[in-house]
């Protein structure tokens, strides 16, 4: 697994940047730290990480993620 950092990621949950590890091989994504542009910056949205009601919104970065980083 290889470290990554995504400073700015236009997905459909908004303006995301991401930090996590993820395997060029096959492509699998491991998110740790997320953040989200606000009207005030970037405001730390990594909780959306353990909670099930933010599952399509990780989804969409994970999905998002992946075509930046291929």
């Amino acid at each position: 697994m290889e470290a990554f950092s995504i400073p700015r990621l236009d997905t459909e949950a908004g303006l995301i940047r991401a930090e996590g590890l993820w395997d060029p091989l096959t492509a699998e994504i491991q998110i740790t730290e997320l953040a989200m542009m606000g009207t005030d910056g970037w405001m730390d949205v990594s909780f959306w990480l353990t909670e099930q009601e933010h599952e399509a919104r990780v989804a969409a970065v994970i999905k998002a993620a992946k075509l930046y980083l291929v």
